[in-house]
C-alpha cells in the first residue's frame, strides 16, 4: 500500500500546496517535522520491514492474510491517540494522532499534532483522510479512541469515516491469547513480555500527557511534548509488531505452545475447525501446553461423535497428567478426564465395568487431595458418588440377568 495516497486530497494538504501561511512562528520545541496547515503539524518516522523489534522481526502488516478472519482487507492503518484526559466526555479531546502503515519496504509512523483546539476540525479532516478506506487497528480503540473520534466529529459537525466492520481492536485478541499467562494485558506489559521491547527513559507515563499538553498551551513551548511524541510513536510501532506476532501465532509460526493453544481456541470459536486442530497439534509439542491441547482435541472429537478418537485422546491426556503431576490444580483436570472416560465407556462403549473403574479412580483422587471442603468440591463429590452407586446397581442388575438366564 502507498501510505501517502491517503493524504493527497485533504484540506490541510491542499492549503499547504496553495501556499497558505501557517502562522506557527510562535510555536517552538516541536520534533523535526513540518506544518502541513495552519493548525496541523506532521512528523514522520520509519521502521525497516524485516528489521528487529524487541525479540521479533518487524513484519509487513499487509502481508498477514490470516487477519482477514477479523476483517482486515487490503490497506491496514494503525491508530493511537494522545488526549487531554482519560475520562472521555465532550470536554476531552485528542491533540496527537499517530497513524502507521506500510510504505514501500518500510513502515511509516505519521504523527499529526493539533496546534490548539481552534483548529480541531482541520485536524480531524486530516486524520479522516488517513484512515478512510482502510482497516483500522487499535488497542482498546473500540472503548476509547473510536468513541473519542466520533464525539469530536459530532462536536465539530463533521461526519466520522470509521465503520465498525473495518476495525480490529487488538486488546480483545491479546486477552484471548494471554489472559491468565500475563498479569496484565495492557499494551505496555504485552510489549515487554511478548515482544521483548523495552522503552528508553525518553518515554513519559500516560498519566502525565494531559498535563504536558496543557503546559504547552500556556507557554507555546512544545519541548516537554517530545516524550509524548516518542510514546505515541512506539505505541504505533508496537501495535504493528503485535499485529504481525498474533498473525504468526494464528498461522502456527510461534515458539510458544501456549500461543498455539489459544490461537487454536480462537479459530475453533470462529468455525475454523481444521486450523484449530492444526494449531492444537502444534501445541502438543510444547510441554507447557501439551495436556491442554490433547484435552481440546478430545472434546472436539467427542463433539464430532468420533468416540474412539475421543477416548484415545482422553487416555493420552490422563497418562500425561499421571507422568507429570502438577499439584492440586491438576487434580481437577484429571477428575474431569476420568469423568469423561466414564461417560464414554458407559454410554458409547457399553462397558459399565470400565466406567466404574474410572469413577472409583476419581473418588480416590478426590479423597487423597482432600477435595471436599468447598461447595464446588462437595457438589463434585456428591455427583461422583451418585454415578458410582448407579453404575454398581447397573452392574449388579446385569449380573443378575446373566445368572437368571443360566
Amino acid at each position: 500500500m502507498k501510505f501517502d495516497r491517503f493524504f493527497e486530497n485533504t484540506p490541510a494538504v491542499s492549503a499547504r500546496k496553495n501556499g497558505e501561511r501557517n502562522g506557527s512562528d510562535d510555536i517552538r520545541g516541536l520534533p523535526d517535522g513540518k506544518w502541513i496547515s495552519k493548525g496541523v503539524y506532521l512528523t514522520e518516522n520509519f521502521y525497516k520491514i524485516g528489521g528487529k523489534y524487541g525479540r521479533s522481526e518487524f513484519g509487513d502488516p499487509e502481508s498477514m492474510k490470516i487477519m482477514s478472519l477479523f476483517g482486515a482487507n487490503g490497506a491496514v492503518v494503525f491508530l493511537d491517540l494522545e488526549t487531554t484526559g482519560l475520562s472521555g466526555g465532550t470536554g476531552t479531546y485528542a491533540f496527537l494522532c499517530g497513524l502507521g502503515a506500510t510504505s514501500g519496504d518500510s513502515f511509516k509512523v505519521a504523527q499529526y499534532f493539533l496546534r490548539s483546539p481552534a483548529y480541531e476540525a482541520q485536524w480531524l479532516e486530516t486524520v479522516d483522510a488517513g484512515i478512510s478506506g482502510a482497516t483500522l487497528v487499535t488497542y482498546n480503540g473500540s472503548s476509547f479512541d473510536v468513541p473519542m473520534l466520533h464525539t469530536r466529529h459530532v462536536m465539530s459537525r463533521l461526519r466520522p469515516v470509521i465503520e465498525p466492520s473495518s476495525h480490529i481492536d487488538l486488546l480483545h485478541l491479546s486477552r484471548r491469547l494471554y489472559r491468565g499467562y500475563l498479569e496484565s494485558c495492557s499494551l505496555g506489559n504485552v510489549e515487554r513480555r511478548v515482544l521483548g521491547m523495552e522503552r528508553s527513559g525518553e518515554d513519559v507515563p500516560g498519566s502525565m500527557i494531559p498535563f504536558l499538553y496543557r503546559q504547552y498551551l500556556y507557554t507555546r513551548d512544545a519541548s516537554g511534548l517530545r516524550g509524548v511524541f516518542y510514546h505515541n510513536m512506539l505505541d504505533i510501532a508496537s501495535l504493528a509488531s503485535l499485529y504481525c506476532h498474533i498473525a504468526r501465532a494464528l498461522d502456527g509460526i510461534s515458539g510458544d505452545g501456549r500461543e498455539h493453544l489459544r490461537a487454536g481456541d480462537i479459530c475453533n470459536d470462529m468455525g475454523q475447525r481444521e486450523r484449530a486442530v492444526y494449531l492444537w497439534n502444534r501445541a502438543r509439542s510444547d510441554p507447557s501446553s501439551r495436556i491442554e491441547a490433547i484435552t481440546r482435541l478430545a472434546y472436539l472429537a467427542k463433539k464430532n461423535r468420533d468416540h474412539i478418537s475421543a477416548k484415545n485422546y482422553f487416555m493420552n491426556a490422563l497418562h500425561e497428567f499421571e507422568s507429570s503431576p502438577r499439584g492440586e490444580n491438576s487434580c481437577y483436570g484429571r477428575i474431569a478426564i476420568l469423568e469423561e472416560l466414564a461417560k464414554l465407556e458407559e454410554h458409547r462403549f457399553m462397558s459399565p465395568e470400565r466406567a466404574l473403574r474410572h469413577v472409583r479412580s476419581a473418588i480416590e483422587l478426590m479423597r487423597k487431595a482432600r477435595l471436599y471442603r468447598g461447595k464446588y468440591d462437595a457438589a463434585m463429590n456428591t455427583a461422583m458418588e451418585r454415578r458410582r452407586i448407579r453404575l454398581e446397581k447397573k452392574i449388579r442388575g446385569m449380573e443378575k440377568m446373566i445368572s437368571d438366564e443360566d
